[in-house]
């Protein structure tokens, strides 16, 4: 599966309850990527080259489970781990208002080590 293919099937699945999850992973497939084989780039676009950023969002529970979000997530987020270098960890915690859910996610994808 490329990038693009898998950034599109993530967003198809994600983005009507987890757009800035989507929009996250969007990044990470895309513009950051896999990493390069080339040498002499900037910090995080060599493949041996550890990256880490984090996004955040508001989910709207509307009256679904909020352990039925985080299993649906989960489930696409297997398909990325499965696809690519990247990983996902999530911290979820009650939003601000009722039926809300605030999570941090922290998109990562570790150097490749020789040993």
């Amino acid at each position: 599966m490329t990038p693009y293919d898998l950034a599109k099937t993530l967003h198809r699945e994600l983005s009507p309850f987890a757009p800035r999850l989507s929009a996250a992973l969007n990044r990470a497939l895309l513009d950051i990527g896999e990493g390069s084989v080339l040498v002499g780039l900037g910090p995080g676009t060599n493949q041996n080259d550890s990256v880490t950023f984090q996004e955040s969002e508001m989910i709207s529970t509307r009256g679904d489970d909020p352990a039925n979000i985080i299993s649906k997530i989960m489930q696409v987020l297997n398909v990325l781990e499965n696809n690519s270098s990247w990983n996902v960890l999530i911290d979820k915690r009650p939003g601000s208002g009722k039926d809300t859910l605030a999570l941090m996610y922290t998109l990562y994808r570790e150097k490749k080590g020789n040993g």
